[in-house]
């Protein structure tokens, strides 16, 4: 109101009048800026453009100001309403202003700088790389000219790190100009002050540069400061500040990119919160409107993609319609929501057998495919181009469409370059599709060679993360191609190709987390010292059931972690280049995989939707493989369910030892039981023992033989198969192994323990404080029972209150076992024992305190440990969504050191127990050796379970024992 009063005591046509309108314009921009007022922006270039008709020719070497702000106003009037004449205008005055204004001015540096960004918008509008090239010169020369620390350098060291970035995203070279980019932007925030509105926008730039670096070079340290940054401009900034949609769009983005590389779905969420907000705080016709409804359509397809959410997949495509509606056919990022749209379409499309939609996506894509190939999103283009025409030939068997498929995702590998994220999914991509049924170019060997190359990625896949679920989560992507790959070679009659492959992708989780424990022996001493200190650093993590963490600080810490896995890798690397140390910590070569049946034929049960197939490794090392041909894939998965099923209605009968003396399992359950037991034992044990040359025997004249199942032969009781009377254990006594790898490592750890030097951990928990868990009263006489069998003074002291076999005690406590585990070398843990469906690193002991998870256990070092002796129910019972990674309560055991679990795959009687474990112990401490032999171990539950079997002849009742490990 001062500035309107002074306008009318001012006379038109004089220097004063000019400068009092170019003072009011300004605050009427500022105005706007604050509270969205479009109104008072139109009303600022109204009252510039008078502001320069007022100026009187006697002052025309101040018109370069005026011109210089005008096209401030111009500039923002055009990202606001996205008019065309806004920015030719723009561009046109700010052309003026750096003609008029001498090359020594004081305003030199500003004008230029506004002229660069005239150009930027232009450039952003267009795509003209040329007049790109041309404005980072005239910025890189301004800088030269322009020293010292002031707000004019600052703001030309932004634009001129905004252009060289735009340059490498429409035509990318080498990464250094984004490196330019990113270091110009790091020097221009260090010379605003924190409290000004420049310096927010010039830590969204820097943002939105790292995360350009990360795409570019797959560094997730890039993309963990970029969340940073994110969030404290966010912070800043008021909610109903009109400006608040930029940190809100860059913050989305750079969740969903950490979301891309760790599938953690509260990022997915809290990107589409931030995608929303952006959007309501702006209309159709902001410039920025189309970006961000882009990237909506990319989050709501992936929110479809890991929730099937078909009203968010509905949202996105009426979004991106809506969008392209609106937008100008030359738009330069009508090809981003064009790419968008199709990936929607063709979601839909493949769920909903919508050809239409299919039939638009290549359409749309085929229009934009020219102009993205320059871009750096070019491959995702033609991985989604590859997408819809395999689709298309699914539905119309065109072969046209099966060769364009194969032809884009070969040329994508070809020029992809190493360490891109994206790379493995490719080639998953190009696995499947020589896969694909009625295609012209199936070619067996070719096939064969893709797959050996994803299995050595997948361990890739999976990364150190905070915690432990996240690693383990991050390997779902590629959970099906070890399996597949190995069915393809044993179907192509390639059976040492398939073992090498199965060790490469199965059990990636344990993998990673053994890799940490390795004392790096052969690696030289100057590499081995920061190795080790590397991976005790790796091996920390966070328990994934706290959830009060402040989220900058777990950034900042996943940050620190990033950089650790870089440093670790690479070191590997360089351990691998030297002499005779190629192949250091990697999977194992056949050569070495074929001594695991040195002891006993080690027996490789594969399936998948190619096939189900037996690998047998015979002592001696030689290998066949069988198929199993009436028995699918299909077959096994549904018996697995309803095995689990049977279970399940069994559970409740098995509480009551009393109960279940007299009781007998309901004739439909068993008839069902035996009926999978019995197709098991026909179709894969009988023909395996066959295969092997054995005969029925007794005792220890029958040989071991370890199981290693896989994909959905996991749910399924293989030691247990058996028929008319003929069983599985009446020719060998059986054992199982995750992996093959993982018994060989078990055997080379073991070093004999004598009998009178064993500590032992006999814990029990008859009752819990949790509630919901029931009590174990027999579980006191089971754990004095062991006692009672174990040398004198093997058995390790317990805290009073923690010690279930004397008066007062109430069953041992989490950090009492956590604190003794590390000098034990028998466990036997008495209790309730919990797998968790939905999350299987929260399966655990029910103590008496809490539940003991994995996910807690996995950390403790077990250098001493021999045996553990589960007595607890379902701690073999694998994850169904992920069982080769074999991820339940036995395994973490044999993981972390035990050399042989004894564990139980479903919920045990309660009077049984007692009775199996006493028998074991007894057979191990009797007889004339004074060391605990293995191969004892074994026998002695094989023994038991014999017995309890002629009193319970039902499976369900002796079948759920088994052993795993050496």
């Amino acid at each position: 109101s001062l500035c309107r009063e002074a306008i009318s005591l001012c006379a038109t046509g004089t220097h004063l009048a000019a400068t009092i309108r170019l003072s009011l314009a300004w605050t009427l921009q500022m105005l706007s800026r604050i509270n969205g007022s479009h109104a008072l922006i139109n009303e600022a270039v109204d009252i510039q453009r008078q502001a320069l008709v007022d100026l009187p020719p006697s002052h025309c070497y101040d018109q370069h100001r005026h011109l210089r702000f005008l096209g401030v106003h111009l500039h923002y009037r055009y990202e606001v309403f996205g008019r065309p004449e806004d920015l030719d205008e723009f561009l046109d005055v700010s052309a003026q202003a750096v003609h008029l204004c001498p090359e020594m001015h004081i305003d030199r540096c500003k004008t230029v700088t506004e002229m660069l960004w005239a150009l930027y918008a232009k450039a952003v509008r267009s795509g003209a790389v040329n007049e790109l090239n041309k404005s980072i010169e005239l910025g890189l020369n301004t800088l030269k000219e322009v020293s010292g620390a002031g707000m004019g350098r600052a703001r030309c060291l932004g634009v001129v790190g905004d252009l060289l970035a735009l340059r490498h995203e429409l035509a990318p070279s080498d990464g250094r100009e984004l490196e330019k980019s990113i270091t110009l932007t790091r020097e221009a925030l260090q010379l605003y002050p924190p409290n000004r509105a420049n310096y927010r926008v010039c830590v969204d730039r820097l943002a939105l540069g790292l995360r350009l670096q990360y795409n570019w070079t797959g560094e997730i340290s890039c993309l963990e400061e970029a969340i940073q940054l994110g969030r404290s401009s966010i912070d800043s900034i008021p909610t109903t500040h009109p400006q608040r949609f930029i940190p809100a769009r860059n913050l989305a983005h750079s969740l969903m990119l950490r979301f891309n590389e760790t599938r953690r779905i509260s990022d997915l969420h809290e990107a589409i919160k931030w995608d929303r907000s952006a959007l309501a705080s702006i209309g159709t016709s902001h410039t920025s409107y189309p970006e961000i409804s882009a990237q909506a359509v990319s989050r709501l397809c992936m929110l479809f993609d890991a929730r099937g959410s078909f009203e968010a997949l509905e949202e996105a495509i009426t979004l991106g319609n809506t969008v392209l509606d609106t937008m100008a056919s030359d738009h330069i990022q009508r090809s981003d929501v064009i790419l968008e749209l199709s990936k929607a379409l063709l979601r839909r499309g493949r769920h909903q057998g919508n050809v239409a939609d299919i039939d638009r996506s290549i359409s749309e894509l085929a229009r934009i495919k020219e102009v993205m190939l320059q871009r750096t999103d070019g491959p995702e283009l033609l991985s989604t181009l590859a997408d819809c025409h395999i689709v298309r030939f699914r539905f119309n068997r065109g072969y046209k469409d099966a060769n364009d498929a194969l032809e884009i995702m070969t040329g994508l590998l070809d020029k992809l370059p190493p360490g891109r994220p994206e790379k493995y999914q490719y080639l998953v991509s190009t696995a499947e599709l020589h896969m694909e049924i009625g295609t012209p170019y199936r070619t067996d060997r070719q096939l064969l060679d893709i797959f050996a190359l994803v299995g050595g990625l997948l361990p890739r896949v999976a990364f150190f993360d905070l915690h432990l679920h996240t690693r383990l989560q991050s390997l779902a992507i590629g959970q099906s191609i070890a399996l597949t790959g190995a069915s393809h070679a044993l179907n192509i009659g390639s059976s040492q190709k398939a073992l090498e492959i199965l060790e490469q992708g199965r059990a990636v989780f344990w993998t990673h987390a053994l890799r940490l424990r390795s004392p790096f022996e052969a690696a030289p001493k100057e590499l081995r010292a920061r190795l080790l200190i590397l991976a005790r650093q790796l091996e920390k993590v966070r328990d994934s059931s706290f959830t009060g963490e402040n989220p900058g600080a777990v950034e900042a810490d996943i940050a620190r972690r990033r950089g650790q896995i870089e440093e670790f890798n690479a070191l590997l690397n360089q351990v691998r280049k030297l002499p005779g140390l190629n192949r250091f910590l990697l999977h194992d070569e056949f050569t070495t995989l074929r001594k695991a049946s040195e002891r006993g034929p080690v027996v490789v049960l594969v399936s998948s939707a190619l096939g189900c197939h037996a690998i047998l490794l015979k002592q001696g090392g030689d290998c066949v493989s069988i198929p199993i041909e009436h028995l699918p894939d299909i077959w096994l998965a549904h018996s697995g369910t309803e095995w689990r099923s049977i279970i399940v209605e069994a559970r409740a009968e098995m509480r009551d030892c009393r109960k279940m003396k007299k009781s007998k399992i309901p004739k439909a359950r068993r008839t069902a039981a035996d009926e999978i037991l019995r197709q098991l034992w026909i179709e894969v044990v009988r023909p395996v023992l066959s295969a092997l040359g054995l005969e029925p025997a007794e005792g220890r004249n029958r040989p071991r033989i370890w199981w290693c199942p896989t994909g959905n032969f996991a749910h399924l009781p293989i030691h247990a198969a058996g028929a008319g009377g003929e069983w599985c254990s009446d020719y060998v006594v059986s054992s199982y192994i995750p992996t093959i790898g993982s018994l060989l490592a078990a055997r080379n750890a073991y070093s004999p323990i004598l009998k009178e030097d064993v500590q032992a951990l006999v814990a029990a928990t008859p009752r819990s404080s949790m509630s919901q868990w029931s009590d174990l009263i027999n579980t006191r006489e089971e754990a004095r029972a062991i006692r009672a069998v174990l040398p004198s003074g093997s058995t390790m002291e317990l805290p009073p209150a923690d010690d279930a076999c004397i008066e007062g005690g109430n069953g041992i406590t989490a950090e009492t076992l956590l604190k003794l585990l590390p000098q034990t070398n028998i466990l036997h843990l008495a209790c309730h024992g919990h797998q968790d469906l939905e999350n299987p690193l929260q399966s655990g002991f029910i103590l008496r305190d809490e539940k003991l998870t994995i996910e807690r256990l996995m950390p403790v070092p077990l250098p001493r440990a021999v045996m553990a002796f589960l007595s607890a129910c379902e701690t073999a019972k694998g994850d169904f969504n992920q069982p080769d990674q074999v991820v339940h309560l036995a395994a973490v055991m044999f993981f972390a050191g035990f050399k042989s679990v004894i564990a139980t795959l479903w919920s045990m009687a309660d009077a049984d127990g007692p009775e199996i474990a006493r028998s074991v112990y007894q057979k191990i401490f009797s007889g004339n050796l004074d060391h605990i032999d293995p191969d004892d171990i074994a026998y002695a539950l094989d023994e038991a379970v014999t017995k309890l079997r002629t009193v319970q002849p039902e499976p369900l009742r002796w079948a759920p024992y088994i052993h795993l490990g050496i």
